[in-house]
């Protein structure tokens, strides 16, 4: 039994030139090749090398395994070299297509270099490094950011037990950071209905963020909701779908009579802009970079606060005043599921527009206003009394 180390250049635009790597198994007379999932840039030296000593070293694992398997025994543990553990957790990144969840899996890995610059081995993953790390990870970053790059790390490590390249997973022995709530931030109805009579020079983002008002879909999906992503509903109205997950689950939200008014007003525009009628994949919304789109928000709000805050009553204003320095294109997602609940929407049904798996994600969005409160604390009965001489 031969094993051989190999590649093969790849041809692709984005990776054109690169080295995928592979072994060759022959053995009685016949060839088979197992893939190793990893590529590498032979213009990236650094890289290279690394990339090249990891499939040396699963080379040299795998000659021992069907060595041993061969004549009867256990295979024994394979000791690795420094920074193994690392370019693994490269290798599962570069397998990542989704761009967002590529670009967490990328900042998590380099929290683990500056943690660890001079390498880590598989060895070295225990139950008291991986304390060790999250500790590191609360130290450094906020509860809920140490918790996400700690998710990436702990999957690299179970996936690593998986393939066995680590013993004995330490995840079970060492508790998750806990995630923190976070605080759902919304506009008032009253808010919403202000800025519908505001203007801005850029129409694109001012529509866009009114519709998401009323058709609460993710920020990320309406940068992208193209005609493709609008389909009639059985009830005679229209709905968005988005496929979300490596699951392809479908989620559908309705888009209310007031949401389609905006939707049409954004198609309108569209056309004006191209100069045509809108292919069915491109994007209907005129948003532009996420950093520019949340300036213009905060702007366009406090021009809103200016123009007609003091027609709010005392309580909305105060809150106008500071959610105009902090408004955001998340604030328009949780407002619309807010406002749902606010006006008597059962839990369930908004928790299944918004996507939502888990009932207490929903919970987070049911913030009961202020006067909502005294509103319903008014419903409460009252005892009639007889006069105070009585009462003596």
């Amino acid at each position: 039994m031969k094993l051989k180390l190999k590649h093969r250049v790849l041809t692709a635009k984005d990776r054109k030139g690169w080295h995928s790597f592979f072994i060759e198994i022959y053995a009685q007379g016949k060839r088979v090749y197992e893939p190793l999932d990893m590529v590498a840039d032979p213009k990236d030296k650094p890289r290279y090398r690394a990339a090249m000593q990891f499939c040396t070293d699963v080379l040299s694992r795998r000659q021992v395994e069907l060595s041993s398997i061969a004549a009867g025994l256990t295979p024994p543990e394979i000791t690795y070299s420094k920074g193994d553990f690392i370019l693994y957790c490269q290798r599962l990144a570069d397998k990542v297509h989704h761009a967002k969840s590529q670009e967490n899996w990328n900042v998590a890995i380099k929290s683990l270099m500056r943690y660890e610059p001079e390498g880590l081995t598989f060895g070295e993953v225990d139950k008291d490094w991986l304390d060790d790390f999250q500790n590191h990870l609360r130290k450094t970053y906020s509860q809920n950011t140490a918790r996400n790059y700690s998710s990436k790390i702990r999957q690299a490590i179970a996936l690593a037990v998986r393939d066995g390249f680590i013993r004995q997973s330490p995840n079970e022995q060492v508790k998750q950071v806990p995630e923190k709530e976070g605080e759902i931030k919304y506009l008032y109805f009253e808010e919403v209905q202000l800025l519908d009579r505001t203007p801005h020079r850029h129409k694109g983002r001012r529509v866009a963020f009114l519709f998401n008002c009323f058709v609460p879909v993710r920020p990320g999906d309406l940068a992208v909701l193209s005609e493709a992503n609008i389909r009639s509903s059985p009830d005679g109205g229209y709905e968005v779908y988005f496929r979300q997950g490596k699951k392809q689950r479908i989620e559908s939200i309705p888009i209310a009579s007031q949401g389609m008014r905006y939707l049409n007003q954004a198609r309108e525009q569209a056309r004006v802009r191209l100069g045509r009628e809108l292919k069915p994949h491109e994007p209907i919304f005129d948003i532009g970079h996420k950093r520019w789109y949340g300036s213009m928000l905060k702007v366009w709000a406090k021009r809103a606060y200016a123009l007609y805050g003091a027609e709010l009553p005392t309580e909305i204003r105060t809150h106008f005043s500071w959610a105009c320095e902090d408004l955001s294109p998340h604030w328009a997602r949780h407002t619309g599921a807010t406002m749902l609940l606010n006006f008597g929407a059962d839990l369930d049904a908004v928790g299944e527009i918004l996507g939502h798996r888990d009932r207490k994600t929903t919970m987070r969005y049911a913030k009961i206003q202020p006067r909502t409160k005294r509103n319903t604390i008014a419903l409460m009965p009252s005892i009639a009394t007889g006069d105070d001489d009585d009462e003596a």
